[in-house]
């Protein structure tokens, strides 16, 4: 079977969607699907499959996004696919998995975490005069639309539901495939060890409670609500681990101004983010907008009990007091706090984390990519045949 794969950018570094794809494109390639990979930029290091480097010519964001999609149908049209898979808005495909969700709502949940109506205005004029969104948005739109659409494969409910409300996308057409993370689990002797050596490095209390955000948009994944849901007395026993690439500086002064500076450790950008799982006792994600978190799968993975909310389409696997807490909004402050005070029951934590482990072999990459490839063969059994989605 031979696909092409569309994406953007090709390199982990730049984010999980793109580490996501790294990952699928693994599991894909071991089941002996022919795949070319077609990118503006990939890591030089990637050698699991050939790859048709368009470059990044144009200036300005939108020129260059422009120019990839547009490179790209030109590329396709010489030869023939049995599917063209794309995880980011274009011309035409076979298959469209958003993997970073749908942009009008991307949109309207980053204007969502402005709490003024003046600075949620000036977001919405902003998006408005972006160039690249307006392309993305004039993309996403020509092929939801189209008749007959293609086959579209959310990775969660919440995109799901997005598609039918925004684009209203014909249920034929969609077919869900949850999202899925490849994540080693060590033994529990190993896994001991690395808690404890952790706290050491960090100079954490070895019986303290301690909590986990990772994401690098501190806004839109709403740290600012975890921060001062720390400040609440119920959920004054916790210390946070702030993983990410983001600026840490408004942050910090927030946690100051709430007097939990000294239990938030702001760590940067960090290639261990299994072992800080694992150092853990609960993951937090309060956030305004994720298609679907790999946080919160790998955390799950883990045995990590996680708490996010109702805009993260993680929280399908998510069943409150078992395996986690979703709660409504990242605004609940006092929601979130109370999830937290739960947590710190370490009989119930114990329950939810033996819950969480169960869910490792449909939160793997392995089983999303055998649904995907399912996928493929239906696409390329009826090609040649009436069209319909």
């Amino acid at each position: 079977m031979k696909v092409a794969f569309l994406i953007e950018h090709l390199d982990a570094r730049r984010g999980g969607m793109e580490r996501s794809s790294l990952e699928f494109l693994a599991e894909t390639v071991a089941r002996g699907v022919e795949i070319t990979v077609v990118t503006q930029s990939a890591a030089p290091e990637f050698s699991l499959a050939p790859v048709h480097r368009l470059g990044t010519i144009g200036l300005g964001r939108r020129a260059r996004y422009d120019n990839f999609v547009r490179n790209a149908d030109m590329f396709l049209a010489t030869s023939t696919w049995d599917v063209v898979h794309s995880v980011t808005p274009c011309l035409n495909c076979d298959l469209f998995q958003p993997r970073g969700g749908l942009v009008q709502e991307a949109i309207n949940r980053t204007i969502a975490t402005r709490r003024h109506w003046i600075t949620q205005t000036l977001r919405r004029f902003g998006a408005r005069l972006n160039g690249k969104y307006r392309l993305l948005l004039q993309l996403e739109k020509q092929l939801l639309t189209r008749k007959p659409p293609p086959l579209f494969a959310p990775l969660s409910r919440y995109v799901s539901r997005q598609a039918r409300e925004i684009y209203s996308v014909p249920g034929e057409c969609v077919r869900e495939v949850f999202n899925g993370v490849t994540v080693s689990l060590p033994a529990e002797s190993e896994r001991r060890l690395i808690r404890e050596r952790l706290r050491s490095e960090l100079a954490i209390d070895q019986r303290a409670l301690v909590a986990i955000f990772v994401a690098h948009n501190f806004r839109l994944k709403g740290l600012t609500h975890l921060i001062e849901a720390l400040a609440e007395p119920n959920a004054a026993s916790w210390q946070l681990l702030v993983a990410g690439k983001d600026s840490p500086r408004p942050c910090e002064h927030l946690a100051r101004k709430f007097g939990v500076a000294a239990r938030v450790h702001f760590l940067g950008r960090r290639s261990d983010v299994r072992d800080l799982s694992l150092a853990s006792d609960a993951g937090v994600l309060p956030t305004y907008y994720d298609p679907c978190s790999r946080a919160v799968l790998e955390g799950l993975s883990l045995g990590l009990p996680y708490i996010t909310t109702a805009f993260n389409g993680a929280s399908d696997c998510l069943k409150n007091g078992e395996n986690g807490f979703v709660i409504e909004s990242p605004d609940s402050v006092g929601a979130l706090a109370q999830a937290l005070a739960a947590l710190a029951d370490a009989n119930l934590r114990r329950k939810m984390s033996d819950n969480a482990l169960t869910l490792r072999p449909f939160l793997s990459m392995r089983r999303h990519a055998e649904q995907i490839v399912a996928l493929y063969e239906q696409i390329a059994a009826r090609k040649g045949k009436a069209k319909s989605c």
